[in-house]
């Protein structure tokens, strides 16, 4: 997600919770001027609903906020608008803690769902076994880049990585070592982006990481992603530890592609050229006429 998202997000999810909790405190100050009214006959059915109100806006601490809200308006209504007999105030204290129990237990399921529908939806969005965005994820995320620069201005640079000899490498130590190594590399590149950028399995040992700036910021993100993959062992067989490389290609946008779907291709074609070159280097796609002549510094 870019930054812009981030703040955007966070801003909404504090006016949501400020509506909510205007909702809940209005609800509960009406409540309390009609149980005043006409007087406690309907005090817990007119509170139930401030009671799910808060379980639902704000789980375990919603109910607990409104069950205190209901004893203090006990107090208060039984000190200057009623006489408080020893039965209305077993009565009174037997129905709170009722209410705070029923309270509780609806907040606690309400928080499992919302938990559950989190999960669920994180689960459409990433990969099960890096932990970063997933291919359709990543395609959504490249479009809105692309149409944002398109819109206003800036550019756009893609990363492709791939694992050098792979397949050798699941035949040789077996799947479960592959998936380790795939799962470490996720966490690799997870740690070494920024919140602006994104991260994704683009499939198989393919990785794909899209940022905002030119090439060159492209290239230095590239190269210490490459370092950071040669320090990565995983443990196979009898606990021999084994290294891998990585190659990488490079493409900028607009300046290197007409549009997203070229912008892929022109960074897959860099990554071939990469792998094509001896691997585990970082190569920036120049154009086919001039692919040969890349400068030294940047194709390493």
């Amino acid at each position: 997600m870019t930054q812009a998202t981030h703040v955007s997000s966070a801003g909404e999810g504090r006016r949501l919770t400020l509506r909510r909790g205007v909702a809940l405190a209005g609800s509960l100050a009406a409540v309390s001027v009609l149980v005043t009214l006409t007087g406690p006959g309907y005090l817990w059915p007119l509170f139930l609903f401030p009671l799910v109100l808060g379980a639902v806006f704000f789980f375990e601490l919603g109910s607990l906020l409104v069950t205190v809200w209901l004893g203090n308006f006990f107090v208060l209504y039984y000190s200057f608008a009623a006489a408080a007999t020893p039965e209305v105030v077993r009565q009174t204290l037997l129905g709170t803690a009722l209410f705070l129990v029923a309270g509780l237990l609806l907040g606690r399921i309400q928080r499992r769902h919302r938990d559950t529908q989190r999960d669920l939806a994180a689960s459409t969005l990433t990969d099960r076994l890096t932990g970063l965005y997933n291919y359709g994820t990543f395609v959504d995320y490249l479009h809105n880049e692309v149409t944002k620069v398109d819109r206003y201005g800036g550019e756009l640079s893609l990363l492709m990585l791939d694992l050098d000899h792979f397949k050798q490498f699941n035949d040789r130590h077996g799947h479960e070592a592959g998936n380790d190594l795939l799962r470490r590399l996720g966490a690799t590149v997870g740690s070494l982006v920024r919140d602006a950028d994104v991260a994704a399995r683009y499939g198989g040992e393919e990785f794909a990481v899209l940022i905002r700036g030119d090439e060159s910021h492209g290239y230095e993100l590239a190269e210490r992603l490459r370092r950071a993959v040669e320090s990565v062992t995983v443990e196979v067989r009898r606990g021999e530890p084994v290294s891998v490389t990585v190659s990488a290609g490079i493409a900028t946008y607009p300046a290197g592609a007409a549009d997203e779907a070229e912008l892929v291709e022109s960074a897959d074609a860099a990554l071939y050229e990469s792998k094509r070159r001896g691997r585990n280097r970082v190569t920036i796609f120049t154009g086919v006429s001039r692919e040969s002549a890349l400068p030294a510094s940047l194709s390493a």
